[in-house]
């Protein structure tokens, strides 16, 4: 008799122990696989960041620098440059992104190119 009541309260705590354990474990699954996947994204962006502001630095901003006519209307034609090529580098995902977690995405990548010309400069 007490054997079978407490089966029958261990069963009774398993059933409402179970859906919870597991609505957990799947919360817990989706928060990981959500950062793995941001994680991706934010490593995407700044690879194709730091190539398109190396690209525009090698392909324009050199030869430019080097006759001494790089202006400030020169400087905004690299930065049009660099941003094009970076838009034209990232994945719909990463836009999306971008423009969830920081809103307007050309107005977030340029502000980005722009710390990473200042880096890339410093670095050298």
């Amino acid at each position: 008799m007490v054997n079978e009541f407490l089966t029958n309260a261990f069963l009774s705590v398993l059933t409402v122990a179970v859906p919870a354990v597991s609505g957990f474990g799947l919360l817990l699954l989706r928060q990981f696989l959500s950062k793995i996947i941001s994680d991706g994204l934010a490593d995407e962006i700044t690879s194709r960041l730091e190539d398109a502001v190396y690209a525009t630095t090698q392909t324009y901003v050199d030869d430019l620098k080097a006759s001494g006519s790089f202006n400030k209307e020169a400087q905004l034609h690299a930065l049009a440059l660099a941003l094009a090529t970076l838009l034209g580098s990232l994945s719909q995902e990463a836009k999306d992104y971008i423009e969830k977690n920081f809103g307007d995405a050309e107005t977030y990548l340029t502000g980005r190119i722009e710390a990473e010309v200042r880096r890339q400069k410093l670095a050298a």
